[in-house]
């Protein structure tokens, strides 16, 4: 997931590189502390995001998105 579109106003790009890491971290803890995946699983979810972003949303909840990659960004 190369490209982040940030909508928001609070954070700067750093910002949400951090956010998302600790969002992901978030995850790993919420799903009893480990996450496995094979190397062919990596391989189709590199393929599916070629046309897909994340999206983040600050506020009083922070919201991580996947989302339609927008056509002039492809």
């Amino acid at each position: 997931m190369a490209q982040i579109l940030n909508f928001s106003q609070h954070a700067n790009d750093e910002e949400v590189h951090y956010l998302t890491t600790l969002l992901l971290y978030h995850l790993v803890e919420r799903c009893g502390g480990q996450l496995q995946f094979s190397v062919q699983e990596v391989q189709q979810i590199r393929e599916n995001l070629s046309s897909k972003m994340v999206q983040i949303q600050l506020g009083e909840v922070v919201k991580l998105r996947i989302i339609d990659r927008l056509p002039e960004l492809q």
